[in-house]
């Protein structure tokens, strides 16, 4: 357990540096990074799927999501050019399955693929030039900051005081213990951070609280989401490729659902 949670830690420190430097940089690191993160994530996926024999359309997937990807760029300016692309990419779907085979599960799974990665992956793109690519670093680092605080809080709070299991059939290891320690942690979070931006932002204490609720929420539905898919695959993690973490979905899970809802609440909010 000790050499587990040493690997973990060893790993999240990196992957905090470079995803620093990614953000910092912006779309001409950001967006390769991200488009490495759908290829690898979807392999990840097709491998959990093919335990149950649905496979995955990858022209969809990784050739498509490639465009939902660049339709996610602010640099394109107005216009709505990823609700095309998503739209595209449906029919496109559709045509593949009306000539090689009429698939019907690796439709539905290919579909709910594309809007599970580059979809929500395209956010980030998003959030990371709103309101501009200056204050864009803030939007951005919004729903990280909270889902991986959120994390931490869940974990070390639930391996320490855990008892009361809220999916047992989904993750057994998840407590509410360890999601209030998760929402705590986001909320303090995201209360330092906003407290080095306060003077553009303006954010009261309530303010952060609600984002940091909302947030975490995302960021712990998104990771019993996760948890499903692998426990309908019948595998214990997406993918070996981090020590420690287990796969790349092992790590996005908690992001993917934040960042969207991330996007909205920062255009609504004055």
């Amino acid at each position: 357990m000790a050499a587990s949670l040493k690997a973990r830690i060893q790993t999240a420190l990196v992957g905090i540096v470079v995803l620093a430097v990614v953000i910092g940089v912006g779309a001409p690191l950001l967006f390769p990074t991200l488009y490495l993160l759908l290829w690898l994530a979807s392999d990840e996926l097709a491998a959990m799927l093919k335990h149950r024999n649905i496979a995955l359309n990858p022209w969809l997937v990784k050739g498509w999501g490639f465009f939902v990807l660049v339709a996610s760029l602010p640099q394109l300016g107005p216009g709505p050019w990823r609700e095309m692309a998503v739209g595209v990419g449906l029919l496109l779907a559709f045509l593949y399955e009306l000539v090689f085979g009429a698939n019907v599960p690796r439709l539905m799974a290919s579909v709910f693929a594309l809007l599970y990665l580059p979809w929500t992956l395209g956010y980030a793109l998003m959030l990371r030039y709103t309101p501009d690519g200056v204050w864009g670093l803030w939007s951005l680092a919004l729903p990280l900051l909270a889902a991986f605080a959120n994390d931490i809080g869940a974990f070390f709070v639930g391996r320490r005081w855990g008892r009361i299991k809220i999916a047992p059939e989904i993750s057994p290891n998840k407590t509410l213990e360890g999601s209030l320690g998760g929402f705590f942690s986001a909320f303090l979070a995201l209360l330092l951070f906003s407290g080095g931006v306060h003077s553009r932002v303006q954010l009261s204490w309530l303010d952060v609280l609600g984002l940091s609720l909302l947030i975490a929420l995302a960021a712990q539905v998104g990771d019993l989401a996760e948890s499903m898919l692998k426990r309908f695959a019948g595998v214990k993690d997406s993918g070996t490729l981090l020590p420690g973490h287990g796969g790349i979905l092992d790590r996005l899970d908690s992001v993917l659902l934040t960042l969207p809802l991330t996007y909205y609440l920062v255009v609504m909010l004055p």
